[in-house]
C-alpha cells in the first residue's frame, strides 16, 4: 500500500485527519474541529469559537442591559416596564442555581416591551438596537439559539 497523504491515515478501520463532502458545490472553513456536510449546494462557516460567558459575565451583561434602558430617552412607563423584567432576569441569574428558563421568559418580555414601543417611539428604535446584542449574547449561556423572534 502507498504511503498515505500528511495529514490522513487509516488504521483498524479507523480514519482519522479525512475530511468528506458529500454532493455538488460544497464549501468547508474550517479550524479545529472538523464538520462533514451531506447534500447539494451546502455552505458551512466554522470559526474558532470564543471562550464561553460564565453566570458572573450575564449577570454584568444584565446590569449593561439595565444601564441602558435607565439611560434611554422613553416614556417613564416604557422604561419602568422594560427595566422590571431586565431586573427580573438579573436577580434570577445571580441565584445559585438560576433558572435559565424564568431569564429567558423576562428577556422576552423586557425585548417585547422594547419592540412594541418602538412602533410609536423612535428613542426605542436606538434602545433596541443598542440592547439587542447584549442580549444575544445572554442568550448562548441560556443555550437558545433563538432568545428573540
Amino acid at each position: 500500500m502507498a504511503d498515505p497523504q500528511p495529514g490522513f491515515s487509516i488504521s483498524d478501520s479507523t480514519v482519522s485527519g479525512v475530511n468528506i463532502n458529500q454532493g455538488d458545490n460544497n464549501q468547508v472553513v474550517q479550524g479545529d474541529g472538523n464538520q462533514a456536510v451531506v447534500g447539494n449546494n451546502n455552505q458551512v462557516t466554522q470559526a474558532a469559537g470564543a471562550e464561553p460567558i460564565t453566570q458572573t459575565d450575564v449577570v454584568d451583561l444584565l446590569a449593561q442591559i439595565e444601564t441602558l434602558i435607565a439611560q434611554a430617552d422613553l416614556p417613564e412607563d416604557i422604561k419602568d416596564e422594560a427595566a422590571t423584567y431586565a431586573k427580573a432576569a438579573k436577580k434570577s441569574a445571580e441565584k445559585d442555581e438560576p433558572k435559565k428558563d424564568t431569564i429567558k421568559t423576562n428577556l422576552q418580555s423586557m425585548g417585547e416591551t422594547i419592540t412594541a414601543a418602538s412602533k410609536t417611539v423612535d428613542a426605542a428604535k436606538g434602545l433596541w438596537k443598542t440592547v439587542l446584542p447584549v442580549a444575544l449574547k445572554v442568550g448562548t449561556w441560556l443555550g437558545i439559539a433563538a432568545l428573540f423572534g
